[in-house]
């Protein structure tokens, strides 16, 4: 007797990681676009400008540099992730490309807080590498710099790790959200 197909309806919502890894690798290259126009405006505008390429490091200078990559770097990405979900399709550009969506915990549609939340969270591992490697290069506060950065680590981990295996990561948790196989109209059956 062949085994019964599996009846859990709890399960057939999760994707696969493959899939789940498919969607973060074309949210990635959004990132990475946008990091590029960075990059190439940085070179152009840096010298145009007269912004000096090297400054003595301060706490008023690395607070200066604190600020400029969280508002050039992680609060776009923020708000790509949280806009794009809070779209009728409630997806990123990535989870479109993989046929996902991003649900309340029962299903429905997520609130707009709770979205805000989940990036928020989803983003922090990414902003407190920033702040570590900012010190590695800079070579002030290696400390806390080694400390942040593997915080950061610690921090992606509990967002990606439970994904791969059909869970939910600590932002979906915190946030009250999970991602799921997305039909036409942009929800799983």
């Amino acid at each position: 007797m062949p085994p019964a197909p599996p009846t859990s309806a709890r399960a057939s919502w999760r994707p696969s990681p493959r899939v789940r890894v498919g969607s973060w690798l074309g949210d990635w290259a959004v990132v990475g676009a946008w990091l590029g126009v960075l990059a190439v405006a940085g070179l152009v505008l840096a010298p145009a400008l007269g912004i000096p390429t090297a400054f003595e490091v301060t706490p008023t200078s690395l607070l200066a540099s604190d600020v400029v990559i969280t508002v050039l770097t992680v609060l776009p990405y923020v708000c790509y992730l949280a806009l794009t979900e809070s779209s009728p399709r409630h997806a990123t550009l990535g989870k479109r490309w993989a046929g996902l969506a991003v649900a309340g915990v029962d299903g429905g549609a997520p609130a707009a807080s709770a979205l805000w939340l989940r990036n928020i969270v989803k983003a922090l591992p990414w902003q407190l590498g920033h702040l570590g490697a900012s010190r590695g290069i800079l070579e002030v506060q290696q400390g806390l710099g080694l400390l942040l950065v593997v915080l950061s680590l610690a921090l992606a981990a509990a967002c990606a790790g439970p994904a791969l295996i059909g869970g939910r990561g600590i932002h979906d948790r915190a946030a009250g959200t999970r991602v799921q196989r997305a039909t036409a109209d942009g929800w799983s059956p």
